[in-house]
């Protein structure tokens, strides 16, 4: 496994919400809501009635060389439920990630995750 594929050992990204997408000239930040997995180190057995185990985090992205940001437009019908994750796909230092906020595409040579 690459160190890359390392930083996201133990997360569930598909079963995880996208809670904001704070972007600069420097630098890409998504706040999430992880859903982990038993083999993560924060992980611990949820209660009865959760749907998992869930830690807030952030997914940083610096020293980028693409970034694309396709926000979804409000289909007006009801609330759009802008956080929930539909695919995320990685490979290397290139994340996408289709999601009720829109579609993030990122490549950059420096990519840190953590818990709050």
């Amino acid at each position: 496994m690459s160190d890359a594929a390392d930083r996201f050992s133990g997360l569930d990204l598909e079963n995880s919400y996208l809670l904001n997408v704070i972007y600069d000239d420097r630098s890409l930040t998504l706040e999430m809501d992880f859903r982990l997995n038993p083999r993560h180190p924060a992980y611990e057995e949820p209660a009865a009635d959760a749907e998992g185990c869930f830690r807030n985090g952030f997914i940083r992205f610096a020293q980028i060389d693409d970034l694309q940001l396709d926000k979804a437009k409000n289909a007006g019908e009801g609330e759009q439920d802008f956080s929930e994750i539909f695919e995320v796909t990685r490979l290397g230092g290139m994340f996408e990630m289709s999601c009720g906020w829109g579609v993030i595409k990122v490549t950059a040579r420096s990519i840190q995750v953590g818990l709050d």
